[in-house]
Formats: structure tokens, sequence, C-alpha cells
């Protein structure tokens, strides 16, 4: 009668992890996935410039503001390039340098 018991558990088991492996998976799959990348706001001769996210440009110059005169971290990051998602990335950015 026990191997009986064991055997009824593995029964009502196995589907209610069937169930919850496909509500995981369907989860899963109705993610957002982020925006790819539209631009990119780097350093161009001492001002941050716009470009593509694939470097074509410079689309636009900034140059009300000196990237040698922001924090470091910010400098640096403008050296590396930052990758913007949208226009309102954008202005945000923008913003946060001082513009």
């Amino acid at each position: 009668m026990q191997k009986k018991f064991r055997h009824s558990w593995v029964v009502l088991l196995l589907p209610v992890c069937a169930a919850l492996l496909a509500v995981l998976l369907m989860l899963r799959a109705g993610r957002a996935q982020p925006a790819a990348p539209r631009y990119m706001l780097r350093d161009n001769g001492g001002h941050p410039a716009l470009y593509t996210a694939d470097g074509a440009g410079p689309l636009a110059q900034y140059d009300e503001i000196y990237t040698r005169l922001l924090p470091e971290s910010d400098y640096l990051n403008l050296q590396q390039g930052i990758l913007l998602a949208d226009e309102a990335e954008l202005q945000a950015r923008l913003e946060d340098l001082g513009l």
C-alpha cells in the first residue's frame, strides 16, 4: 500500500510542475525587451556631441558645455560614449550635464 501512495503523489505532482513551468515560461516571454540604443553622446573636441548609436555623425554638438569642466565620472563616460534609447533620455542627460 505504501508504494501505491508514493505513486499517487507523483501522478498529482507531475501536472502541477508542468503547469508551473508553463506559467513561468509565459511570464518570461511576456517581458518587454529594452529598446535598442538610438543615440550616443560622446566627447568631440572638448564638447559633448550627439551621434547615432553606431557612431555616425556628429548630428549635433553642444558647445555651451566643456567636458573637461564636468565631474570626472561624466567626463569619463563621455570619453567612452553614453548610449541613449530616445530623445527623452537624451534631453534628461543633457539637463544633467547643465544644458
